[in-house]
């Protein structure tokens, strides 16, 4: 593959992930009462009023929203922020990997802790090769 080819493949994989992190903003901003809805609508049963549980939904989704902005940011010039990419992405796959590992055995989230670690993995695999195509500089 041409180092052009990965930049540009490199840069939408960034650009794209990050939209999708940032997006998090949302649930961090709606009504606890819309959280409540769809976990309820995803068959995870009644989520817990306690104020702790409204913390830790709003926390996730902030930095979840961080992360988007983060790799949105990485996106502008992946030459300067090489190492902060290839950062990023091995922390994010030892984290994914890591969490599926200790809660995948957890009844009712177990399809979904798969889910999301195989997001990880579906986005910083590909940005570490592609970052292995890119021109030196």
């Amino acid at each position: 593959m041409k180092p052009e080819t990965a930049e540009k493949l490199l840069v939408w994989i960034l650009r794209g992930a990050g939209v999708i992190c940032a997006l998090a903003i949302a649930p961090m901003l709606m009504p606890i009462a819309w959280a409540q809805s769809g976990y309820t609508a995803i068959g995870l049963g009644e989520l817990p009023g306690e104020p702790i549980v409204e913390s830790l939904v709003r926390g996730m989704s902030a930095m979840c929203s961080l992360y988007g902005g983060l790799l949105l940011l990485l996106a502008t010039d992946v030459h300067r922020y090489r190492r902060v990419i290839t950062f990023q992405a091995v922390a994010i796959l030892t984290a994914a990997t890591c969490g599926t590992i200790l809660m995948y055995s957890l009844p009712v989230l177990g399809k979904f802790i798969l889910i999301d670690g195989a997001s990880c993995w579906l986005y910083c695999v590909p940005t570490l090769w592609l970052q292995s195509r890119l021109k030196k500089e």
